[in-house]
């Protein structure tokens, strides 16, 4: 592959990476002059069904998605049993090869990283994508500290039900999927959260919070055991930070956050407030009295429950013997008096009246509890205690609540500098649309100006930026007559197009002589309708009887060059040859082939421009 170039104009460099369905490479579109990533879908894979599914619906997902912190997609094709996706290059590497080098990250920098990704998955949510593969190999990081996140390979659309683990192979890396995905389940937007909060786990304790000999004994580790909190692996890292992990990873999706800026909400406060307990888990007790299926199963262990009554009873017979002997049990202890709701002086004086001592460890904000008064208390009350126990408390900071400024007006810094001196943070993910006012100000808002909000809420802007040329999807040609496609191109405004004949049968199949069997771009693409060159790939068993001669002497330049021949016909240009030369003089001989008789114009590209013009007799 290397040295190659695809569509006469992304050149192959280097090789820079390989997965399970696709190499990378780095490229050159000859084209802008600009480094680009190319994705090409391997060999063995390039005739499978499922593969060419899984590049197209790449694409599809990506197409878009125009946002600072996903990898952008620029261009799709394919060349003889080459199938291949032109990507941003992203110069710098991938979140796990950062991790492999520095093990373990300090709170900040993973919250950070970990802040980007979800600025990202929350824009591809709201376009209605699940990007189902979030992992460290999947996130980019370029050389200034900006995060990408990459490979929509497995993504699907919302509301369409997908399955990404069968019981033998976990599409994508088993240590972060979701407990959902290995059971077969339909997936949604916290099945990326999950994914976020394990990959996290792993940033901050510098190892992944399940592995096991193999993908299945890792899967069911993801359904069945609890991870253990950060806090308790390791006491070092905020205890704020251990909850909101807690949170994203829930089994329960219910539990998990609603969204990726929620999370990102929390995470940011967890910073500020290390030992705030705002995130933690409050679960509700499960009814007692079970229904339906639960019954049935209920009733199934009956034999099984009738021991296990037994061998109950009769340790708690031996347990009360045990108290009774004792003459102790709670002796000596206490209730833990109840602090809730109480100022920290009157708490105090409340504990030190009944034997306790009191430590303040956080502040926090509730919507239960005044500001001053305490919000958590651990003992809890009426826990037996011994006198002289210390009772760690939360000091609630209340509904800290402020109005939204008006930034209309102001710059990104001057609005991201307004916002921090209320306690407000400016959303990543900034929305621009072209208007009156003046480039590069803010036009819109929300929260609107005057609004009342949390403190630590963010703000989304709008900006104006300068009118850019509408972009249109390209229409889908795939089985229209030659000229009805042509048709369909000249109502849209694409008047540059090139019409390529084939009879590879191999590659496309039986079809009916002229008719469309490929094109570029491909259906659905954005693009700008008078600065594509389309090419329309026409299938006829026969290239045509009349001939004509050529043998063309070209002086050229560059290193690479791109040269086509074409014959100007009624339904447009039609290549008659294309292949890549070096610099030097060189002859360009050979025999082109058309289905009519007559003098045609023909014209000669070197990369795209006009070489020259002339005149060929077929007969």
């Amino acid at each position: 592959m290397i040295g190659k170039l695809l569509n006469g104009r992304y050149k192959i460099m280097e090789k820079v990476g390989s997965g399970g369905m696709a190499d990378v490479y780095k490229g050159m579109d000859i084209y802008e002059s600009k480094v680009v990533a190319v994705k090409v879908l391997k060999t063995e894979y390039s005739s499978d069904p499922q593969y060419l599914r899984r590049l197209n619906r790449e694409a599809q997902a990506m197409v878009s998605l125009k946002n600072e912190h996903v990898v952008s997609l620029l261009d799709m094709g394919s060349e003889g049993d080459i199938h291949y996706l032109i990507l941003e290059y992203v110069d710098g590497v991938t979140l796990r090869e950062y991790m492999d080098q520095n093990g373990a990250l300090a709170p900040g920098d993973a919250v950070d990283i970990i802040c980007d990704v979800l600025d990202g998955l929350s824009y591809a949510h709201k376009k209605g994508l699940i990007h189902r593969d979030v992992k460290p190999q999947n996130i980019m990081m370029t050389e200034d500290g900006g995060i990408k996140l990459a490979d929509f390979g497995i993504a699907k659309f919302a509301g369409k039900a997908t399955k990404t683990y069968d019981g033998k192979e976990a599409v994508g890396s088993v240590y972060y999927i979701s407990p959902e995905q290995a059971k077969g389940e339909e997936v949604d937007m916290q099945t990326d959260i999950y994914s976020v909060g394990v990959m996290l786990y792993e940033m901050l304790l510098g190892k992944p919070p399940f592995t096991g000999e193999n993908a299945v004994q890792v899967a069911l580790k993801h359904v069945n055991e609890d991870i253990v909190p950060l806090h308790e692996a390791n006491d070092r890292i905020p205890i704020s930070l251990s909850d909101v992990v807690e949170r994203a990873t829930d089994k329960d999706r219910s539990i998990r956050y609603s969204d990726a800026e929620d999370m990102k909400r929390d995470l940011k406060h967890a910073l500020k407030n290390p030992l705030s307990r705002f995130a933690r888990i409050k679960r509700r007790k499960e009814s007692s009295n079970p229904a339906g299926g639960k019954k049935n199963k209920l009733k199934e262990h009956l034999p099984l429950i009738a021991i296990i009554g037994c061998v109950v009873g009769i340790i708690g017979v031996f347990l009360a013997m045990f108290l009774i002997s004792q003459g102790k049990g709670n002796a000596g202890k206490d209730s833990v008096p109840k602090l809730l709701g109480l100022t920290e002086d009157k708490a105090t004086e409340y504990a030190q009246n009944r034997g306790y001592g009191i430590k303040i460890v956080g502040y926090e904000a509730s919507d239960e509890y005044e500001a001053g008064t305490v919000c958590e208390q651990e003992p809890a009350a009426k826990t037996k205690a011994k006198p002289g126990t210390v009772v760690s408390v939360t000091i609630s900071l209340g509904m800290e609540t402020v109005a939204v400024p008006d930034l209309f007006g102001k710059t990104v810094d001057e609005a991201k500098s307004v916002l921090a001196e209320r306690g407000l943070v400016l959303d990543s993910v900034i929305d621009y649309e072209a208007g009156p006012q003046l480039v590069g100000t803010v036009i819109k808002q929300s929260p609107d100006p005057g609004e009342t909000v949390m403190t630590g809420d963010m703000v989304k802007i709008t900006v104006c930026k300068e009118p850019i040329v509408e972009t249109i999807r390209m229409p889908g040609l795939s089985g229209m007559e030659a000229d009805d496609a042509v048709g369909t191109l000249l109502n849209m405004g694409i008047n540059n197009y090139r019409i390529f004949i084939t009879d590879n049968s191999t590659a496309y199949g039986e079809h009916p002589d002229g008719t469309v069997v490929d094109q570029n771009p491909s259906e659905g693409m954005d693009i700008i309708y008078n600065a594509i060159l389309a090419e329309i790939y026409v299938f006829r068993h026969d290239p045509g009887e009349y001939r004509a001669e050529f043998s063309e002497n070209l002086t050229l330049s560059s290193e690479s060059n791109d040269v086509v021949v074409t014959v100007v016909t009624d339904l447009g240009e039609i290549v008659l040859f294309r292949q890549e030369y070096g610099s030097g003089t060189v002859s360009v001989p050979f025999t082109g082939r058309y289905w009519e008789k007559g003098t045609f114009t023909c014209i000669i590209y070197v990369n795209g421009m006009v070489y020259t013009s002339i005149t060929r007799n077929f007969e």
